[in-house]
């Protein structure tokens, strides 16, 4: 049997030279064009900043002083903040008596004030003394007033109601008082004085 085996030729490369011919150029303009725009955008950004007045940035005391006084009225906020949750009326819609004896009653106010108080102790250091002692008496005010509304009380809704009618025959609200001094401190901070 007689086999003819046939020779292929080589791929036509004919083509190839016409194409490259004409991608070269296109890709090439391209090219170039991408590299123009980077160069003008860079000019302009360049007369941009030429053009700007300079802005000094502020000094280091600057920065710290602006930074202590914003951390100092972040106080005052949590300050007031907690002031209102120990203040009576918002202790007993918190904590509304139910089916507790008066002593456990009693506990649970007591607790709520201290954990508000450990919750921001560390703000302290950002206030002043003086008003870091209206804080303590207004807290302490309130202590005693709940344990003088739950003296010989047989239940909670007694406790409850005693503290109602003690916390508005006061002739000075501890609270009040501490807000009062709190805002002053923070228009103190405001006005930089």
């Amino acid at each position: 049997m007689l086999r003819f085996q046939t020779v292929s030729s080589p791929p036509r490369m004919d083509f190839l030279l016409p194409l490259f011919s004409f991608l070269l150029p296109l890709v090439a303009l391209g090219v170039v064009g991408w590299l123009g725009f980077r160069l003008v955008r860079a000019v302009e950004r360049l007369a941009e900043t030429k053009e700007r007045p300079a802005i000094e940035p502020p000094g280091p005391t600057d920065t710290r002083e602006t930074s202590v006084a914003a951390l100092r009225l972040q106080a005052c906020e949590r300050f007031t903040l907690m002031t209102e949750r120990i203040s009576v009326p918002n202790l007993l819609f918190r904590h509304a008596p139910a089916a507790l004896g008066a002593k456990e009653y009693t506990a649970t106010l007591l607790l709520s004030i201290r954990e508000e108080f450990e919750y921001n102790v560390t703000q302290q250091i950002y206030v002043s003394d003086s008003l870091w002692n209206v804080l303590l008496q207004a807290r302490d005010n309130v202590s005693q007033l709940i344990v003088r509304a739950a003296e010989d009380a047989g239940s909670a809704a007694q406790v409850a109601s005693r503290l109602r009618l003690m916390g508005a025959n006061q002739p000075q609200d501890p609270i009040a008082l501490a807000q009062a001094a709190i805002r002053r401190e923070a228009v103190q901070l405001v006005s930089g004085q």
